[in-house]
């Protein structure tokens, strides 16, 4: 009855595909995604207080500890969202970016190849620099790295106003050291400052859940403002990065009253990589976390760079041109759906079983394209593996609080992403010697891979989720 009446909606939008500019069954997707999503966020507050207060500290020690547990909850809540205001600031910025890189460095003058090199240069600076912004963030302060990246994004936005090759170059450098900052010292700073003001434990499944919903939104907001940046108000390409900067300056007022929280501060940079190198070696669960992490995340950017060579020639005929666009806030929704769906599943089910039914899921959605030419089994797969991107995120973001010790939690997240650069870069080359079908099949090569290894993880008592302690 719902496939019916989703049919009934595609012909009805049909005879006014020219003046909507897209096809129906983009819009007629986007709206259903709309109501899904919608219907997910009703469940998760309708549920929200009676399931978030199982769990907590002192529920069945009297009236007193009641009443510590609900203002225990009600500060959670208030710097949960203190937290979500900077990281949609941040992320919208982050996105911005994106929308109109290519087309900016097109603009220039620059050719297919040259801005091919300027994105593995950003790449590879990323996986260069890893090794020192770690334990930099771990000894100098967390919210210092945060203060940094901020800095740092405003010059490189400042950068990308001028056409010179040299100065491109920089800024994408800058870019990547800027991109190591962004994944270790905002997360290194949120665990630890979680745990300084004494919050549950598996109340950080909530925040991450926040981030993932709060990043797919942001995602579609950002299409949205690089639309008015660039055409209503008429900065052309350039709007956005423009507007990145603003957005950065905000953020960076926000951050400045933060608290600061350190890593081990005695440590030097060789002594605190020599002491992640260490600990990794004593336990095997740090490396498969960093290889599943690796594994899931260079699938996902190879996705990024081969589903429209995929899925555009399998469109339907029509009269309007494939909306890149539409399909792209399609998958932002199952984003930020998935994260969603992380939150109602986690009340149940621990985040180490959700990353490894996510990590199944995803290996066959990303098989679907090398055993079908059918778009809407080809689509809906691309839209399930959205979903599964939007429950990983949180998922692996808890198992990694659980397993890296908070010491060098900074330093460990950035080797992570030294393999994560290097699968990102071999991805990238890929694209421009193998066909997607290909791609596609080596990427469900890898998840298979993570989902093995995930599954030996799940073995490791660190990866489980710990009994909160009652207060007496």
């Amino acid at each position: 009855r719902e496939r019916a009446r989703g049919i009934m909606l595609v012909e009805l939008l049909v005879p006014y595909e020219e003046a909507l500019g897209c096809p129906a069954w983009s819009i007629a997707l986007f709206a259903g995604l709309c109501a899904m999503y919608g219907t997910i966020q009703l469940v998760q507050y309708g549920t929200s207080g009676s399931e978030h207060g199982k769990g907590g500290p002192g529920e069945a020690n009297g009236n007193g500890a009641a009443g510590a547990a609900r203002d225990l909850e009600r500060q959670f809540r208030a710097f949960q969202w203190r937290w979500g205001t900077v990281y949609c600031t941040i992320f919208l910025a982050d996105w911005l970016q994106g929308t109109h890189m290519y087309a900016l460095y097109q603009s220039y003058g620059l050719s297919k190849d040259q801005i091919g090199n300027l994105f593995l240069t950003g790449f590879g600076a990323g996986a260069v620099s890893s090794t020192m912004i770690g334990p930099f963030v771990d000894r100098f302060g967390r919210k210092s790295g945060c203060v940094v990246y901020c800095v740092l994004e405003i010059v490189i936005n400042i950068l990308e106003h001028f056409s010179s090759m040299r100065l491109l170059l920089l800024g994408r450098m800058l870019g990547g050291v800027s991109t190591s900052l962004l994944f270790s010292a905002f997360e290194a700073w949120l665990v630890s400052e979680h745990r300084k003001r004494q919050f549950p434990e598996h109340w950080l499944e909530r925040i991450f859940s926040l981030n993932g919903a709060l990043n797919g939104v942001t995602a579609i907001l950002a299409g949205l403002l690089a639309q008015a940046l660039t055409v209503n108000l008429g900065l052309g390409n350039i709007g956005p990065f423009q507007g990145a900067i603003a957005l950065t300056a905000l953020a960076l007022v926000q951050i400045l009253p933060w608290e600061e929280n350190y890593g081990d501060r005695e440590a030097e940079v060789s002594a605190s990589l020599a002491l992640a190198g260490q600990t990794m070696a004593r336990q095997p669960s740090l490396w498969l976390l960093g290889l599943v992490q690796s594994l899931f995340e260079g699938a996902m950017y190879t996705f990024v760079f081969n589903w429209v060579p995929m899925l555009e020639p399998l469109a339907p005929s029509s009269a309007t041109p494939f909306p890149h666009g539409l399909v792209f806030a399609c998958f932002m929704l199952c984003i930020a759906t998935g994260s969603t769906a992380f939150d109602l599943i986690g009340r149940r089910l621990d985040s180490r079983h959700i990353v490894l039914g996510t990590l199944l899921l995803s290996t066959v959605v990303l098989a679907t394209p090398v055993a079908v030419d059918s778009f809407p089994a080809v689509l809906a797969a691309f839209l399930v593996f959205e979903g599964c991107v939007g429950a990983f995120n949180p998922g692996c973001a808890t198992l990694r609080s659980r397993i890296i010790p908070e010491s060098i939690l900074s330093t460990v997240l950035n080797l992570y992403r030294i393999l994560l650069n290097i699968s990102v870069v071999a991805g990238t080359k890929g694209s421009t010697v193998a066909d997607s079908s290909t791609l596609f099949s080596v990427c469900a090569a890898a998840l298979a891979v993570a989902t093995v290894c995930q599954g030996v993880l799940n073995n490791d008592a660190r990866s489980h989720r710990q009994a909160e302690k009652k207060v007496e």
